[in-house]
């Protein structure tokens, strides 16, 4: 993991030479209406209503959990003993961005969606209130976290399948449910050797419109060679840099470009 001082300035480099807020100087219609329509949509609808009061619920949830960690951890700390409003607040994604993946998921509506990493459910949750008639596969190597992901996922009345498994032993046979993915957002084990060998298994799966996540891309060096390693890949077409998630686009009829996108 990156100290949080190196971190810390990562962010302010970012702030600094971040740009496009409002769209200015974006010259692709699919950029513009991406940054227009999802990135700047400020209106909550009673669904997103929903998930904030479910998310601040278990943000506060003192309950302990008991766990052995798979992978690289979290993204801020790693216990093995923590509440789960601690994993929340550590781990899980903010309200920010799971308003962005919930707006995501609306505008660009896929049908088959896969998550590696449910943790306690807060990204499944934004994930299945956007795509609540989709086929939606959620993937967590820790039981005791899953089975708060499962709680949430019943309270919002969410259909999501979730598996308990190690993502290097179950993701092939789990890619071989879909005839194709349309969305997958990646938030497993945060290493460089990990994150390549799952963007390839689910590059098998891609079409012209599937849309690949990768969360906490500047979380360590080992992230940042991922992602570098992964925006430059043959296959991809776009990549925006949002700082703590990356977006890969696969559509041939847009022009090669990498974006870093204040947000």
């Amino acid at each position: 993991m990156m100290s949080r001082l190196k971190y810390s300035l990562k962010y302010i480099q970012y702030v600094l030479y971040s740009k496009h807020k409002k769209g200015h100087g974006i010259h692709s219609p699919f950029m513009f209406g991406l940054i227009k329509n999802v990135f700047n949509k400020r209106t909550l609808n009673k669904d997103l209503k929903k998930i904030f009061i479910v998310h601040d619920k278990y943000k506060r949830s003192k309950q302990i959990l008991k766990y052995n960690e798979i992978g690289a951890g979290s993204a801020y700390k790693r216990k093995n003993d923590q509440s789960i409003g601690e994993i929340v607040k550590c781990s899980s994604i903010s309200k920010k961005y799971g308003k962005l993946i919930y707006n995501l998921i609306n505008y660009f509506t896929p049908i088959n969606i896969l998550e590696l990493g449910s943790s306690v459910g807060i990204s499944s949750a934004y994930i299945g209130q956007a795509a609540k008639e989709s086929s939606f596969i959620s993937i967590e190597g820790v039981n005791e976290k899953l089975e708060v992901a499962k709680e949430i996922a019943n309270e919002l009345n969410h259909s999501t399948k979730f598996i308990c498994a190690d993502f290097d032993n179950s993701l092939n046979s789990v890619l071989n449910n879909f005839e194709q993915l349309d969305f997958v957002f990646f938030d497993g084990n945060h290493t460089k050797e990990s994150t390549i060998k799952y963007f390839e298994s689910c590059l098998h799966k891609i079409h012209n419109n599937t849309i690949f996540i990768f969360d906490d891309i500047h979380w360590s060096s080992e992230m940042e060679e991922a992602w570098k390693y992964i925006k430059s890949s043959k296959e991809v077409i776009v990549s925006v840099d949002l700082f703590r998630m990356g977006l890969i686009f696969f559509r041939k009829e847009l022009s090669y470009e990498h974006y870093t996108i204040k947000y």
